[in-house]
């Protein structure tokens, strides 16, 4: 292998498992027409492991039309005689960055058949595939296969750390309850917190790179991602988004997003704050908090009950603190696990 050669123009279809393990079953790459079973199994898995977040159809077929998760190449399914899936694997590569190039793995086995070895094959699928694909990245940045994944599914932590993977950094989702008295709204001098607009959205996009800079592991966004991935996010809520003005310009931020789907799943009615960002510039005034009570209010006029938040626990702008001290606490735990691709 050249440690900086470019992939080759042609498409590099990655071999399938050799072994079925269910009767008629076959493994085949995923299609868009398998979006429903697709659906099914993984809503069968949310349930079985007591997740919270419910992928709708409209959010899998936004998956399986993914450039960055080519169905051809980079999802692999255990397809049983009555179009049923029985496991599933899909990679998404994360090749445009300034500190590392990515494939990140997601993937799971319906719980009615888990225990034969169906993980196993597909996480060994998805690591050669992974592989196969980062070797064609330039050798000039390191090269990694990642995963995320509560710490609640301890057996397929295991199966990754076997397979070569270590954990590398802890996340929190944390929840506040909106019955809960909200504390007062710092004044920002200079600041002015007004509704998200269409308008702001490139301008946020380059704050949000700009906030996010200093964080481990954090790549720029591209403009073509934010489109699809933050505000193009079905589930963005743009009447429920904040930007922070100061003379101009965007000095912070508040993305948020709901679900109804997850409402229905959980009997809660709670509002995410997807990305909530300050620039470095406009730290230590009390700025993040301001955006967070602003928010956590219009989420309470709008009828929700909890607002919920993603946190690196090792974040560090003190963000952990600034959730605490407004409120929130600890409601699940998850762990990144990455293995380095050698040249």
């Amino acid at each position: 292998m050249q440690n900086r050669g470019m992939a080759p123009t042609f498409l590099m279809v990655p071999t399938l498992p050799a072994d079925p393990i269910l009767p008629g079953a076959t493994w085949r790459p995923l299609a868009l027409s398998d979006a429903g079973a697709l659906e099914s199994a993984v809503e069968a898995a949310r349930v079985a492991d007591g997740g919270q977040e419910v992928r709708t159809l409209d959010d899998l077929v936004r998956e399986l039309t993914d450039p960055r998760a080519p169905v051809a190449t980079n999802t692999l399914g255990l397809a049983l005689h009555d179009g049923s899936l029985a496991g599933w694997a899909i990679l998404h590569e994360r090749f445009h960055a300034r500190f590392a190039r990515r494939v990140f793995l997601d993937g799971d086995t319906h719980p009615a058949v888990r225990g034969r070895g169906i993980g196993t094959q597909l996480l060994r699928w998805a690591i050669a595939r992974g592989e196969e694909t980062l070797a064609g990245q330039p050798a000039d940045l390191p090269r990694f296969l990642e995963a995320f994944r509560d710490v609640t599914s301890t057996g397929a932590i295991e199966l990754h750390l076997a397979h070569g993977f270590t954990a590398v950094r802890h996340y929190m989702d944390m929840r506040r309850d909106l019955a809960v008295a909200l504390p007062a709204e710092p004044a920002v001098a200079g600041v002015r917190i007004v509704p998200y607009e269409a308008a702001h959205a490139e301008a946020v996009r380059l704050a949000h790179n700009d906030a996010f800079a200093d964080h481990w592991s954090s790549e720029p966004v591209r403009s073509e991602d934010w489109d699809r991935d933050f505000v193009g996010d079905p589930h963005f809520r743009a009447d429920l988004s904040l930007v922070a003005l100061a003379a101009g310009e965007v000095a912070g931020y508040s993305v948020n997003y709901c679900s109804e789907a997850d409402w229905a799943a959980g009997d809660v009615r709670d509002a995410w704050v997807g990305q909530l960002g300050v620039r470095r510039a406009w730290r230590g005034r009390g700025l993040a908090t301001a955006l967070l009570v602003r928010g956590m209010a219009a989420f309470r006029a709008g009828g929700m009950d909890t607002a919920s938040l993603g946190v690196d626990t090792e974040n560090p702008t003190g963000a952990v603190g600034i959730y605490e001290r407004v409120g929130f606490v600890v409601n699940r735990r998850f762990v990144r696990l990455r293995r380095a691709v050698p040249d």
